[in-house]
């Protein structure tokens, strides 16, 4: 397997939850593009604690990390879920989602 020069954008989600989807406080539609039949390793941090950071496609839903095989369009869809888990956390986190390659973008706090 490869490892990708990747690009990341996030957008609001939209539409039907994939199957693996939780009740999520917060959910994004993450787009990554990279080479066709590449790997792509994310990992989410700066999340606050009490909470979980997930990527979810219509098969699981990986907490804080997830390996991604890029299709032959280039580009994978992901919805990455924000869940607080502790009625003692902060109200709201973001995240900073991070590739091996060093792409990253920022979840802001909602």
């Amino acid at each position: 397997m490869i490892l990708a020069l990747v690009t990341l954008a996030l957008a609001p989600w939209t539409g039907p939850d994939p199957k693996s989807a939780s009740q999520a406080q917060v959910k994004y539609k993450l787009t990554i593009s990279a080479p066709p039949h590449s790997t792509a390793h994310l990992r989410a941090d700066n999340v606050a604690a009490g909470w979980i950071a997930a990527f979810c496609n219509n098969r699981v839903c990986a907490p804080s990390q997830v390996t991604q095989t890029i299709p032959a369009s280039g580009k994978a869809t992901l919805q990455f879920e924000l869940i607080r888990e502790d009625d003692h956390a902060a109200k709201t986190t973001g995240a900073t989602i991070v590739s091996d390659d060093g792409a990253t973008v920022v979840a802001k706090p909602h």
